[in-house]
This record gives structure tokens, sequence and C-alpha cells, in this order.
């Protein structure tokens, strides 16, 4: 069990080094800490901290019960991980910077991840957009220095959002709507809305296949009924109908926000969560939205699930090539009247 001892002496979020004035941990396995003043008022807390080897940390304590859903990033030259506390009523969420050399810009990155968190209201939304920023990052260090969503990521979301906005919301309402939206949180299907799932996946008009990124998202295990939702989505510079994510968000985020206040903060949760940042440009990859159509997966749909796997198989990555389906493809009607029958039951 790692033991972690916190100091009474705060620091305040400055240009100068956070860990100066840490003492080392007597316990190899140990960690000290200090309480970063500007969450002090929250119950859940965020600290700077060292271990035995002289690892600097970023720690965030929360209760067990507000255990983030997503899976953890993973970054070259830092560690972060979940662990239990030492009252084993709670965790902790530790970010360990494994390559001293890069102190410095692990303290910018830090900052901005302390600063994300701060506004946040509850506990599990300060677990969420302290691992969001997290992921944002994520995308930063891997290569290339653009924060921002990748091509192929924002028509992922442009996907996800043309669910929201065409079935979902004229569905169930905006409250609901937002509230079925699980892919920002790394949830095994975009959408679940009672036990019917979704998942939404963008394409090229000109290549008619979706890939699937897990063999979870078109399991229908636990599920009712399971749809996939494909969306046409191109580049299209030059072309006068084209839209940006941010144009398709800040759409959706106004229907939302014209009958409900609460959901649009919900729904501006869920972008952060999904790696979307309103002040990035994307005005650079206008796109162009084609024809959308759904699938539902049944017995003979094309896909893996896990219960086809042999032992140590892991980590299952796939296309479905979407003219092999047309046998499974409804019409939206179909989700809409099933939606209509699971809210209904519920």
């Amino acid at each position: 069990m790692t033991m972690i001892r916190t100091k009474t002496r705060t620091t305040t979020m400055t240009s100068e080094d956070p860990w100066a004035g840490i003492g080392l941990p007597t316990e190899d396995v140990g960690i000290n800490a200090r309480r970063i003043p500007e969450t002090g008022s929250h119950a859940w807390g965020i600290y700077w901290g060292l271990d035995s080897q002289s690892h600097c940390l970023l720690i965030l304590q929360n209760n067990s019960e507000h255990r983030p859903s997503r899976r953890l990033p993973r970054l070259r030259g830092l560690k972060v991980e979940s662990q239990p506390t030492e009252e084993h009523f709670g965790e902790r969420l530790v970010i360990r910077l494994t390559e001293g050399e890069q102190r410095e810009v692990f303290h910018r990155f830090c900052l901005d991840v302390v600063d994300a968190t701060r506004a946040s209201r509850t506990e599990q939304e300060a677990a969420e957009r302290f691992l969001a920023r997290t992921w944002r990052w994520h995308r930063l260090l891997r290569g290339g220095g653009d924060p921002r969503l990748s091509q192929e990521e924002q028509k992922g979301l442009v996907g996800e959002l043309c669910v929201l906005e065409r079935q979902l919301i004229p569905s169930l309402g905006p409250a609901d709507a937002v509230l079925a939206w699980a892919g920002p949180n790394r949830a095994q299907k975009d959408f679940m809305i009672g036990r019917i799932g979704i998942e939404a996946k963008a394409h090229s008009p000109h290549v008619p296949c979706v890939r699937i990124s897990s063999a979870q998202q078109l399991d229908t295990a636990g599920t009712a009924r399971l749809f996939l939702y494909t969306v046409e989505v191109s580049g299209a510079p030059g072309d006068s109908s084209s839209v940006t994510v941010t144009d398709v968000a800040s759409r959706v985020r106004d229907t939302i926000a014209s009958s409900d206040l609460s959901s649009a903060m919900l729904f501006e949760e869920r972008l952060n969560a999904a790696g979307f940042d309103w002040s990035d440009d994307y005005s650079d990859n206008p796109l162009l939205i084609g024809d959308a159509s759904l699938y539902e997966v049944q017995e003979g749909f094309p896909r893996i699930a896990p219960s086809m796997f042999q032992p140590g198989v892991d980590d299952v990555q796939y296309s479905v090539i979407l003219p092999r389906c047309e046998s499974f493809r409804v019409d939206m009607t179909v989700l809409a009247q099933s939606i209509s029958g699971e809210t209904d039951e519920n």
C-alpha cells in the first residue's frame, strides 16, 4: 500500500518550482505531498507530491464512489495511475513524471490540469476534468505539437453529434439525450438509452467502411438492441456548405441551451471530456456532412465480440465493410420506435 503524508504548509501557483521544499518520504513506496491552496475548499483536493525516487507528482484525491469511468492515458515520460488510499474508502489519481529532465514542461502541464479542474462543481466532475485535460496533453505530446483533435477525431465527434442532433434530442429531449451520450467517458458504447445501444461512426463517402476500435463496441451483450449509426464526413475545402466541428458543436449546444441550461452545461462537460476546446481553431479543416445510415447489429452481422476470443486474445481492432451489411440496414424510424418503447417501459 502506498503511504501518503501531507503537509499543512501551502504553496501558491507561480512560476517557481512547486515541488521545492517537499522532503522525500522515508518509505520506499511512500509519497510526501503538499495541498494546492486554490483547491483547499473542495473535499477532493489536488496536491504536489514527491515519491521516494524523487519523481514529481500531481495528485487528485477523490472518493472511490467517484472513480472516473474512462481509461487512463499513457504518455511518454509520464505515468498516470489510480491508487487506493490507506483508509480504503478513497482513491487518488496520480500523474508521475518519470523523466526528470522534463520537469519544466511537466510543471506547465500540471498548472493547466489544475486550472481546468478548479472550476469543478462536484467531485465526479473534478476527476473527469482532471483526466480530460490529461488526455488533451496526450494528444499534444504524442507528436506534432498540435493540441487540437486530429482530423479523424473531429470526424468521429461530428458523427456522435449527428446522433444527438438528428435522433436523440428529437426523441428524448435535451436532458436525456445528453445523459445518454457516454462516448466521451470512454464507455463501451457511444450512447445507451436504457438497454438500447448506439455506436456512431463517421467515414469517407469514397471509403465505405468503418473502423471498430474494440471488440466491445459491437458486442450485443447487455443490450436489448444495438444499432450502428454511420455518417459520411469528408474534407471540403472551398465548399460553401462545409462546416467545422466547432460549427456543429455550437449548433447542438444552442439547441440544448434554448430549452435546458443545465443540460447545456453537461453537454459542455461531455465535449471537454471528448477533447474538444472552444478556444481551438478548426477553420483550416472544413467538413462536408453527407448521408447517414443505420444498421441493427444482430446475429450474423460482421463483427468480432469478446465471446469469440480464444485465450490470450486482447485489444482487437477491425474494419466493417458497409456494403456487406446491407441486409442489416434499417430505417431511422426503427431507432426512434425502439427508443420510444424503451423509455415507455422505464
